[in-house]
C-alpha cells in the first residue's frame, strides 16, 4: 500500500513536467539518430573558431564566424543586418518591418519571436540562436539545438548597447565601429548645417497609439538620437525614467491626455502615425486626434510644421538611426 500510494504521489506530481521531457527526450534522439550536434562539436573543435561570450544566462561557447544564425527578436535581426549578416530565420513580422528600410529580404524562415517552434528550430541546424531575457524559460531547449545567447534586458534608449552586444556574439566588433562612426559622422555635419538654429529649435516626438498618444521622452530610443543631434526638446519630452514612470507610462514614454495637448506644442513635430508591425490602420484615430480643438491651436499645427514619420522613430537600431538622421536633414535643414 505504502509503495502504491507514492508511486501515485510522483505521478500526480510529474505529470506537469511530462510535456516539457517528452520534448527533451525528442530533441536528444533527433541529435542522436539524425545528426550530431553541429554547434557544439563541430564548432568547438578548435579554440581558434570559438569565442567565449558573456550573456544573460551566463557564459556560452559561440563559433568565431557564425553561418546560420537565428535571431528571436527585433532589435537582434536589425543589428545583424547593420553588420552585414542576414539570418536563416526571424519572426515574418519583423522581417517585413525592416523590409521597409532595407527592401526585400527573401530567404528567412519565419520562427515566432514570442514562442518559436523547438522543433523548427531544430531542422533549421542553426550554429547559433541569438535571443532576449524573456526566452529564458525555453533557454535549456535552445541550447541544446545550438550555442543559445540571450541578450539582457533594457529600454528601446540602450539601443548602442544593444548593437555592441550584438556585435560581440558575432565577431563583428570592427563592422559595428565603422557603423557607429557613420552615425556620429553624420550627426556632425547635421549639427553644422542646423549653426545656431540648432539650440532654439524645439523637437517634438510623438506615437499614435490605439489607447492614447504618447510622448517619447529622452531615455527612448529617439531621446537618445535627438540628444546625440544636440537638438533642443520641449520640456515634456525631458523628463527622466523616474518621471515617466511615475505619469503611468514606461522607462522612456508615456500617454498624454487630451487636455494636456499643449505640452506636445513646438518648433517642429514629429508624429509616428505608422503601426510598428503594420497591423493597425491608424488613419482613423489620426483624424480623431486632428478633430480635436486644442489641436488646432497648437503653434506647430498652425505653421504646418507637423511632420508624419515611420516606426523607426521608435526603434530598434542603426538602420532606424540613420533613417531617423534622414528625416532631421529633410525637415530641419532642407526645409527651412
Amino acid at each position: 500500500m505504502r509503495t502504491t500510494h507514492w508511486l501515485a504521489k510522483c505521478f500526480v506530481i510529474s505529470l506537469p513536467l511530462l510535456g516539457l521531457l517528452a520534448v527533451v527526450v525528442w530533441l536528444n534522439g533527433c541529435f542522436f539518430f539524425n545528426y550530431p550536434k553541429v554547434s557544439h562539436n563541430k564548432s568547438v573543435s578548435s579554440l581558434s573558431q570559438v569565442r567565449v561570450v558573456q550573456h544573460f544566462m551566463g557564459k556560452t561557447i559561440v563559433p568565431a564566424h557564425p553561418q546560420r544564425v537565428v535571431v528571436l527578436s527585433g532589435s537582434c535581426l536589425e543589428n545583424a543586418l547593420a553588420l552585414g549578416i542576414k539570418p536563416i530565420a526571424a519572426s515574418k513580422s519583423f522581417v517585413s518591418q525592416l523590409q521597409r528600410l532595407v527592401g526585400p529580404l527573401s530567404g528567412i524562415e519565419d520562427v515566432d519571436w514570442l514562442s518559436p517552434s523547438i522543433e523548427k528550430v531544430l531542422f533549421l541546424k542553426p550554429d547559433l540562436i541569438l535571443g532576449m531575457h524573456f526566452h529564458q524559460d525555453i533557454y535549456p531547449l535552445l541550447s541544446h539545438i545550438a550555442p543559445t545567447v540571450l541578450a539582457p534586458p533594457g529600454t528601446t534608449g540602450a539601443w548602442k548597447e544593444s548593437f555592441a552586444f550584438t556585435a560581440s556574439v558575432l565577431g563583428k566588433t570592427k563592422i559595428a565601429q565603422q557603423v557607429m562612426d557613420n552615425y556620429y559622422a553624420r550627426l556632425t555635419q547635421f549639427k553644422a548645417k542646423m549653426g545656431d538654429r540648432l539650440n532654439t529649435t524645439l523637437v517634438s516626438v510623438a506615437e499614435l497609439r490605439t489607447d492614447a498618444l504618447w510622448l517619447w521622452a529622452k531615455a527612448s530610443f529617439s531621446g537618445v538620437i535627438l540628444k546625440d543631434a544636440g537638438v533642443a526638446r520641449p520640456y515634456s519630452q525631458t523628463l527622466d525614467s523616474q518621471a515617466t514612470l511615475s505619469l503611468g507610462g514606461g522607462p522612456a514614454a508615456y500617454a498624454l491626455s487630451e487636455e494636456l495637448l499643449s505640452e506636445l506644442d513646438g518648433d517642429i513635430l514629429f508624429l509616428v502615425s505608422e503601426d510598428a508591425l503594420g497591423k493597425r490602420d491608424l488613419h482613423p484615430i489620426l483624424e480623431q486626434l486632428k478633430a480635436e480643438p486644442l489641436w488646432s491651436k497648437l503653434k506647430v499645427v498652425q505653421q504646418e510644421k507637423v511632420h508624419e514619420v515611420g516606426f523607426y522613430w521608435v526603434q530598434f537600431g542603426p538602420l532606424a538611426a540613420n533613417r531617423m538622421i534622414d528625416d532631421l536633414e529633410r525637415y530641419l535643414v532642407k526645409q527651412q
